[in-house]
């Protein structure tokens, strides 16, 4: 695979000035789906006596009262977190994902003059549930590679960064084919594939200062 950072961002420059406002409807889209976009005081004692006995007023009078209703808050607050953790997971891989195929299907006519935002739907009317279980697994390996340190992870991200577009031309290609080919195609590629990344770091810095102001 033959390219340059300048002919890419050439056509990128291109595609986006053609169809400007579609295309940034599906990129500020994409990133929503991407995830890419103690000081208390304390009181004095008098003496130690006289804190080991509020202390143990309060747990016997009034504090032992409580105990039941705080243990139970807390629970609540337990499966209250577990709730959402579950939902916003299955919102991501069942929702998320097939969108951010459709994204990708997107930029890749847009590259070649069709801009459809029709195609941001198709990954919810291809081979549905191959498109979740092959982007889930993608992210599953990624993360897998991830708990071992950081730079395999980051080296499999770039290894793996073609399935999406793959599965945007080709939703019924399975994990291990998406995967093979994937690897295949960014053999040689993923250094530069990362200082590409890293020529948009500026651009990234600036995007963030006004969610930080």
């Amino acid at each position: 695979m033959e390219w340059t950072r300048k002919a890419l961002k050439e056509k990128a420059k291109f595609s986006v000035k053609a169809f400007y406002w579609k295309s940034v409807l599906v990129a500020f889209i994409l990133a929503l789906v991407s995830g890419g976009f103690g000081g208390g005081s304390g009181r004095g004692s008098d003496n130690g006596e006289t804190t080991e006995v509020t202390g143990n007023a309060f747990i016997d009078g009034i504090g032992g009262k409580y105990i039941g209703m705080l243990a139970f808050i807390l629970g609540l607050a337990a499966v209250v977190i577990l709730v959402v953790v579950i939902a916003s997971l299955a919102l991501s891989i069942l929702v998320f994902n097939p969108l951010q195929i459709g994204c990708k299907k997107y930029f890749l006519h847009a590259s070649d003059g069709n801009a459809d935002l029709n195609h941001m739907g198709y990954g919810f009317k291809n081979n549905y549930m191959n498109v979740v279980t092959v982007v889930f697994l993608q992210n599953l390996f990624i993360f897998l590679w991830s708990l071992l340190l950081i730079v395999p992870g980051i080296v499999k991200a770039y290894q793996y960064r073609m399935i999406p577009y793959l599965l945007a031309e080709d939703p019924n290609l399975s994990f291990s084919e998406a995967k093979n080919l994937s690897t295949e195609m960014m053999a040689g590629e993923k250094w530069d594939a990362f200082v590409l990344d890293l020529s948009f770091l500026l651009w990234q810095i600036l995007a963030a200062v006004p969610s930080i102001s």
